[in-house]
């Protein structure tokens, strides 16, 4: 059986690497899919995480002047795969999430300004 899971995150768009005072803020929306199966076992909590950073990743690509392509906004991805796993609440992925790339013990300030 798949589940979703849905995360919203204003990320912030730096354009060429340097912050100014115009800096433009876009919201970013990610639907998360995943086997609830899975999370059984260590093995399958791995595969889900593997597939929510993979997602993560693919919602937080931005077009990039400075390396002329896509790149992945790692703070958004970061905060995306934190807030997936703290909504799917499940033992064997927290277990997974903290070796993971993506792990944070909390979410940016990005984050925490979009909440006010």
């Amino acid at each position: 059986m798949k589940k979703s899971v849905s995360s919203i995150l204003f990320a912030l768009s730096i354009f060429g690497g340097v912050a100014h005072a115009d800096t433009v803020y876009s919201e970013v929306s990610a639907t998360f899919t995943y086997d609830k199966a899975l999370l059984a076992s260590e093995d399958g909590a791995a595969k889900v995480l593997d597939s929510i950073e993979a997602q993560a990743e693919r919602a937080c690509r931005k077009v990039s002047a400075v390396s002329l392509g896509l790149t992945v906004d790692k703070v958004c991805a970061t905060d995306l795969v934190f807030q997936a796993v703290d909504q799917i609440s499940n033992t064997n992925l927290s277990s997974q999430y903290a070796s993971s790339v993506y792990f944070t013990d909390s979410v940016s300030e990005r984050l925490q300004l979009a909440s006010r």
